[in-house]
């Protein structure tokens, strides 16, 4: 997995990705920003932009799994190349849950739940290298100093919890799941920066992307709470639900911003 973030072109198209899916949420700001009884045609059409380009760059994040994927395979790593066969699958998923949103415009609440089926690949992914990589470490006798099967254990709840929050917005709609979804899934990206900052601790990740990395995902959490708030806020006014989603869409742009700096940072330490 970790050759899609180690090699420079599917890097580069991570951060290709990463732009599309940015301009997505400037879109879907715009929307939220604009909804007003008065204004709900403009709303409607600024927010059909937005998942159309999210749904982009989720087929650009397909075209960086598989071009690693066909790198490992050229090099007859083949472990790596059926882990890349599996990220690939769990991508395509969420590229397809993307997809029916944008096809539905948002109204395919089974859209969701495909999303939350590819993220739970990526868990069962990461959760079978925490195995491999425990098994490994018994074998070597390792397992008293710095353990890193512990750390892939963490980053494997934090994605299966993001994916059961991510489930829950298929029905948002509703008070109750939209506030689940929301804690839910800043909760799992919470366990996430929490494994990543364990493992820089123990001298794992130590590169110069990595705090921008910690800083994307507390703001993605943080953004994940402002939807939660602003889901408990219901009944209100169409525009006061709007200029709160807004802010929430702001939060998470911000976090979408820093990350693909992050994934910048990376390929210019890539680029020979």
């Amino acid at each position: 997995m970790e050759h899609i973030i180690k090699s420079l072109r599917p890097a580069a198209l991570v951060v290709a990705a990463v732009v599309v899916f940015a301009l997505g949420t400037a879109f879907l700001i715009a929307a939220d920003g604009t909804l007003a009884p008065s204004t709900m045609g403009a709303s409607s059409d600024l927010a059909q932009a937005a998942r159309w380009l999210q749904f982009l760059s989720a087929l650009v994040a397909l075209a960086a799994v598989c071009w690693a994927g066909w790198e490992l395979v050229l090099r007859s790593e083949w472990t790596g190349g059926f882990e890349i066969a599996a990220a690939a699958l769990g991508t395509m998923l969420i590229m397809i849950g993307l997809l029916a949103s944008a096809a539905s415009n948002g109204g395919d609440p089974a859209a969701a739940v495909i999303v939350a089926v590819g993220i739970g690949i990526w868990a069962l992914l990461v959760l079978s290298r925490a195995a491999r990589t425990s098994l490994a470490e018994q074998a070597a006798h390792a397992t008293a100093r710095k353990p890193r099967a512990e750390l892939w254990l963490a980053a494997a709840v934090g994605l299966l919890v993001l994916a059961i929050g991510y489930g829950f917005t298929s029905a948002a709609g509703s008070r109750g799941p939209g506030i689940a979804a929301g804690i839910l899934e800043a909760a799992g990206v919470g366990i996430l920066a929490g494994s990543l900052v364990a493992a820089r601790e123990r001298g794992y990740a130590r590169s110069r992307p990595v705090p921008s990395v910690l800083a994307g995902l507390a703001l993605l959490a943080i953004s994940f709470l402002a939807a939660a708030v602003v889901a408990g806020l219901a009944p209100a006014t169409l525009t006061a639900l709007g200029a709160g989603l807004a802010v929430a869409a702001a939060i998470e742009l911000a976090a979408v911003v820093v990350l693909g700096l992050a994934a910048w940072t990376r390929v210019r330490e890539l680029y020979p």
